[in-house]
């Protein structure tokens, strides 16, 4: 804020703008409005935010990356011609931290290698040039997953096994770890420990225990006393064993429900309203059974959209856990099954081979409301009242998870016609809501052959729907919608929502940012800088005027996921992006009534934006300006139209050091809020003097 004390002087100016008492919306600002979304298999999120410090804690063959991954994240040597290869080295990268690690499981004592991303990935080190041990992965689907590894360890007198680095470790915490073990020959000694990066002589702590012929299970706690930084986790076995090792966990014993505790502190403070689970993309072929149960019955398997692997350790119990600790809404999205499912995907291996998969099982539609429906009986039925909430029960959890939100799938137009999308519709609908009435089901609206035909949707299944699922943003976006919805709910009493429930700043004002950057510089490059998250502004000021229509709205992405994002996990500490120090602002902010303010007509593209509104209870007043400009502006607000004074006046404002800004694990303050509160002399005009790309937030109480 600049001159702030001036700000709060009563000053006689002829002013730009008056901020009347007339209310813009019958309804407030939904509650709801600032919501997220987690998209399994992709962008490193799911996995990154859990306490679990292993990576391919299964040994599994790791399913290589697609052209999906490449192009989006501007990783392709050249997005023209595919043949042309991709980046394999990502740490130069500005995103890139810690948790976009794959960290190799190593022959130890050794060196894992460089840390590259190739079309042919095993992340697996075999031999040491430090030790006579070798590692190789065997079939063995009786435990975690299909394979398990052996380590012969041909030493005579050292100890030697497999490592893997990466592990961020704290003063005072304890791990704890558990394994599956089985020895070949003669039963083996066997020794975890946690060791600095390169000191294998001298481990931080360390657990012993022995093991035969026979699969066991292996649990200690290691205490790490002393140290800060970064670690390797270690198994040596003694000379001359030959030991079979899978289904290993480390986790830190502060994890909460296995979510990374500061990872729980820092969406506690970003406060997200409703969270979409599991895609995106990945919900189209996701089989929720598939991730319930015991962690060690889940299969890994393929991300097959993205490329990569879903481990399946965060499935709909997981991620229950994790919106009760946050206080968010749940929103599940369906998968509707089609026959053109079949075989929609495939990719282009390191030979230049095509590859296809059958998802022959994703094809009948009934089979598809049958899963959809034991789904809504899974999360919010008695146990007493359906298999599926039994079977819920029978994994820990007796309590219902109470999902409203259930979305029909992502992206339907690659399968549906218009048409062809509303009538399934009715009937999954129908079936989801005899198993539980409460739900509110929502219909994918985003592509523009849904969008032209929408009324024509909504006269087959609109009695059955609850919300529309956008995408983008911008009153260009949302008007024509919010009229077709007042037409459709008064002409046949119901009462459906705008939503957008996967959504982009950059996806109503990407030119502008493209003037910021080198002619075809990847739109990724905006992703997680300061001028990209300055455009969320505009999007949620212009979703709050329409408060009548809008429910709520889910930022793409939440974690990582290359800076689209909201919070980074980086092992040494979780923070808030740009664009989530922007998200924040809004789900706290107490605005709720829009006000019309004379003289100003809203415009999400302009340099300067203004917009007030009342709290819910009508007593204090907010006041957002924002500031798309590279000069400080000032903004004169009259406030005599309004019948209440004012004598108190907090401001929150946030800038970055200059429009290509972006926090990382060195610097989580490069992108920064200031804070001020004073107290007025019952102001009759505020004068705020915005710094330059900057959001100020004036609360008045």
């Amino acid at each position: 804020m600049y001159s702030m004390q001036h700000a709060l002087q009563r000053i006689e100016v002829s002013v730009k703008y008056t901020i009347t008492e007339r209310e813009l919306t019958t309804s407030p600002i939904s509650q709801l409005l600032c919501g997220n979304f987690i998209e399994l298999g992709y962008g490193n999120q799911a996995e990154s935010m859990r306490s679990e410090m292993l990576f391919n804690r299964g040994f599994e063959p790791f399913f290589p990356y697609q052209s999906a991954v490449w192009d989006w994240y501007g990783l392709s040597l050249d997005p023209s011609n595919s043949a042309v290869g991709h980046k394999q080295d990502w740490s130069g990268e500005d995103w890139y931290h810690s948790a976009y690690e794959h960290n190799p499981w190593f022959a130890a004592p050794g060196n894992e290698g460089p840390l590259l991303i190739d079309d042919e990935p095993t992340f697996l080190v075999a031999e040491s040039p430090l030790a006579a041990v070798y590692l190789s992965t065997i079939d063995a689907p009786r435990r975690y997953g299909s394979q398990a590894l052996r380590i012969r360890n041909s030493e005579k007198l050292q100890w030697a096994g497999v490592a893997q680095g990466g592990k961020y470790l704290r003063t005072g915490e304890t791990y704890d770890f558990r394994g599956w073990f089985k020895s070949e020959g003669t039963p083996a000694r066997i020794e975890i420990r946690l060791c600095r990066d390169g000191d294998w002589d001298q481990p931080l702590a360390g657990a012993t225990f022995n093991v035969n012929g026979k699969w066991s299970e292996q649990r200690a706690t290691l205490q790490n006393p002393s140290f800060a930084g970064r670690g390797v986790f270690c198994v040596f076995i003694e000379p001359g064993a030959t030991v079979l090792v899978d289904d290993f966990s480390l986790q830190p014993s502060s994890s909460v429900n296995g979510w990374r505790s500061d990872v729980i502190n820092v969406l506690t403070q970003l406060r997200p309203t409703v969270m979409r689970f599991p895609g995106g993309c990945f919900a189209s072929f996701y089989d929720w059974r598939s991730g319930c149960g015991p962690l060690s019955d889940r299969a890994p398997e393929p991300s097959y959209f993205w490329g990569g692997m879903n481990d399946n350790e965060v499935g709909t119990a997981e991620f229950a856990d994790l919106c009760r600790s946050i206080g968010s809404e749940m929103l599940l999205c369906v998968n509707m099954f089609h026959p053109k499912k079949r075989n929609y995907l495939g990719y282009v291996d390191g030979t230049g081979k095509a590859k296809k998969f059958d998802f022959a099982h994703f094809t009948c539609e009934e089979e598809g409301i049958k899963l959809a429906t034991d789904w809504v009986a899974y999360c919010n039925a008695l146990p007493g009242d359906h298999p599926a909430a039994a079977l819920r029960a029978s994994h820990g959890h007796p309590a219902p998870f109470g999902v409203r939100y259930w979305e029909m799938d992502n992206e339907t137009s690659r399968w549906f016609a218009p048409e062809e999308y509303a009538k399934p519709i009715v009937r999954y609908s129908r079936a989801m809501k005899a198993v539980d009435p409460t739900i509110t089901i929502g219909m994918m609206i985003y592509d523009h052959v849904y969008s032209d035909k929408l009324d024509i949707m909504l006269d087959i299944c609109g009695r059955d729907i609850d919300f529309l699922a956008d995408r983008g943003g911008g009153e260009a976006r949302i008007a024509p919608f919010a009229k077709i919805l007042h037409q459709y709910n008064a002409g046949h009493s119901t009462n459906i929502k705008y939503c957008n429930t996967e959504w982009l700043p950059d996806d109503f004002n990407g030119a502008e940012l493209k003037r910021l950057a080198p002619k075809d510089t990847p739109r990724t490059y905006f992703f997680n800088k300061w001028r990209y998250a300055l455009n969320i502004a505009p999007c949620m000021m212009t979703w709050q005027r329409y408060a009548n229509h809008v429910l709520f709205v889910n930022f793409n992405n939440l974690a990582n996921t290359h800076g689209q994002c909201a919070i980074e996990t980086a092992r040494e500490g979780a923070f808030l992006s740009a664009a989530g120090m922007m998200l924040e602002l809004f789900s706290n902010s107490p605005a709720a009534w829009p006000l019309e303010v004379e003289g100003y007509k809203a415009d999400d593209l302009a340099d300067i934006q203004v917009q007030a509104a009342l709290d819910i209870d009508r007593k204090r007043l907010v006041v957002y300006v924002l500031n798309l400009t590279d000069e400080p502006r000032t903004v004169n607000l009259s406030l005599r139209l309004l019948p209440q004074r004012y004598h108190r006046i907090e401001t929150t404002t946030i800038t970055g050091s200059n429009s290509l800004a972006y926090n990382s694990p060195r610097n989580t303050n490069t992108v920064y809020r200031s804070y001020e509160c004073l107290d007025a002399s019952q102001p009759e005009a505020l004068t705020n003097c915005a710094p330059p790309l900057a959001f100020v937030q004036l609360v008045l109480s």
